[in-house]
């Protein structure tokens, strides 16, 4: 009988799980997936800072065989567009730390995620395109060589909230979106740092979560899943793992959010 893989662990697609629920990521860690039957855990996460400070959860991390993180830093944290997110300076600090816990740049990917266009409530056409360069500085500075990219997804519910909040969505054609995926790419190369962009037309997909990766990753290259994941978007290269989060409220606030979050009142 031939022996199934350990798990890989996504914690998680749907909320920033080890930043703002770590009590449920760590229950869940310490009562169905012990170390010995995961693989991998990868941690997707807008504030490195709050979950590198919890000591119980890095307490309980380190005693896995590998972590891997995707770090997202837009350049809009601490904006209306992000109210409970970091600003980038403070989570961009942490990579070096980052590095140094999973024991390799290779195990962490730094996610400029979304691009946005919005037309504001003032009338100004405002993207977070021109931050990319400070952040992919910081992401060579690291030894990182690997961002994540997409474009923001224009949900009739996030659509909706933008709209609430005086803020107009601009739809890109796909021929915009390949000249400014070009564009980016260029960049990076300047900085030594090869891009991949997630689940965005016409773009080449990628894997965000790549079991050919983390086999060889692996501190006793153990084999992983490689099958693609199921219920994720046409365009997601992803294999498979277990996320284990869920749609609760997200204290991020992050105004284009396609999942659930706490966004602030109007006025506040």
């Amino acid at each position: 009988m031939e022996k199934k893989n350990k798990f890989v662990i996504s914690a998680s697609r749907r909320v920033d799980l080890a930043a703002y629920f770590p009590e449920k990521f760590i229950h869940t860690l310490t009562t169905k997936l012990p170390p010995e039957r995961v693989h991998t855990i990868v941690i997707w996460t807008k504030d490195p800072v709050r979950v590198l400070k919890n000591k119980e959860l890095i307490s309980v991390l380190k005693n896995y065989k590998q972590l891997f993180f995707h770090v997202t830093v837009t350049g809009m944290g601490g904006t209306v567009l992000e109210p409970g997110i970091p600003p980038k300076e403070k989570a961009l600090d942490t990579l070096p730390e980052l590095v140094r816990f999973t024991k390799s740049p290779e195990r962490v990917r730094v996610r400029f995620d979304p691009v946005v266009h919005l037309k504001m409530k003032t009338g100004n056409i405002y993207s977070n395109i021109d931050e990319f360069a400070s952040v992919a500085y910081a992401t060579m500075n690291a030894g990182i060589k690997h961002m994540v990219l997409s474009w923001m997804q224009i949900y009739p519910k996030v659509k909706k909230r933008l709209l609430s909040y005086g803020i107009k969505p601009m739809e890109l054609s796909s021929a915009k979106i390949q000249s400014e995926a070009d564009y980016l790419t260029k960049k990076a190369d300047d900085y030594g740092i090869t891009l991949h962009f997630c689940s965005t037309e016409p773009l080449e997909p990628s894997r965000c979560i790549d079991g050919y990766l983390l086999r060889n990753l692996h501190p006793d290259k153990e084999k992983a899943d490689t099958e693609k994941a199921a219920g994720q978007r046409a365009l997601c290269g992803c294999t498979k793992s277990w996320d284990i989060g869920w749609y609760y409220k997200c204290p991020g606030g992050c105004l284009y959010c396609y999942a659930n979050p706490t966004v602030p009142k109007m006025g506040k």
